[in-house]
């Protein structure tokens, strides 16, 4: 029988040298599966770091043992809790990945996103919850022009405690090879894609691929908190 082995990388790089906003975590669950997590608490708030840290932990505390709409629901109760007990906002983004052998399930809110690379082929497998996304479903903005529009970081949807966000749930196949990144808009807004499918073709070892990646987000300029996480499916002969 063959059972999923995962070869990770990551990195979460601050654009100053004050709190970094972004939050990345894995964990192993169990019958083999892989949990993938990636926060970014909104600048905006007074406590947006605090609020990917708590959103992040809650996550891995209770993948294992809950739906992935119930850990939404507990992290966004945790943020409400921490929120009121010091009368200052906070908001974060929350995306989570769990792989099992054949199949991803995502658990998405906000605008960190999650790439799907294999061989010379990438997807997106989230949708940002922002105003300039709106816009473009719409029909009144085009990428083109949404790449400069000036609310284009507008959320729409965040854990922020009040209970109003929508959940964004699907599914995807994968397959021995593939590659699953989660990163927040640092990065993303600096790194297009077809520049990640090239440095994933340059580099069988994730964590080359992901030092390339990292090297290439410092010598175009960090001018956000940048984060990303990455597995690498693969087999081997269980039990």
């Amino acid at each position: 029988m063959k059972v999923s082995e995962f070869q990770i990388a990551s990195f979460s790089i601050a654009s100053s040298e004050k709190q970094n906003f972004d939050a990345i975590a894995n964990a192993i669950l169990p019958r083999n599966r892989l949990l993938l997590v990636i926060a970014d608490g909104v600048g905006s708030s007074l406590h947006g770091g605090e609020a990917a840290r708590l959103a992040v932990a809650t996550c891995v505390e209770m993948a294992s043992s809950a739906e992935i709409s119930d850990v939404f629901v507990e992290a966004n109760n945790r943020i409400n809790a921490a929120a009121n007990s010091d009368y200052k906002q906070w908001s974060t983004t929350l995306t989570t990945c769990i792989l099992d052998s054949d199949k991803a399930y995502v658990g998405h809110v906000g605008d960190t996103r999650i790439y799907h690379l294999r061989g010379a082929g990438i997807q997106t497998r989230t949708k940002d919850q922002t105003e300039a996304e709106k816009l473009i479903d719409e029909g009144v903005l085009s990428r083109e022009r949404a790449r400069r529009y000036p609310r284009k970081n507008v959320l729409l949807s965040a854990l922020n405690g009040s209970g109003d966000y929508e959940l964004q749930q699907s599914s995807f196949e994968v397959m021995r090879g593939d590659r699953i990144l989660l990163l927040s808009d640092g990065l993303y807004r600096q790194v297009g894609k077809h520049e990640i499918v090239q440095l994933s073709s340059d580099n069988n070892d994730v964590s080359a691929f992901i030092d390339a990646l990292k090297a290439m987000l410092f010598d175009r300029g960090i001018i956000d908190d940048s984060s990303v996480i990455c597995a690498e499916l693969n087999m081997k002969d269980g039990q």
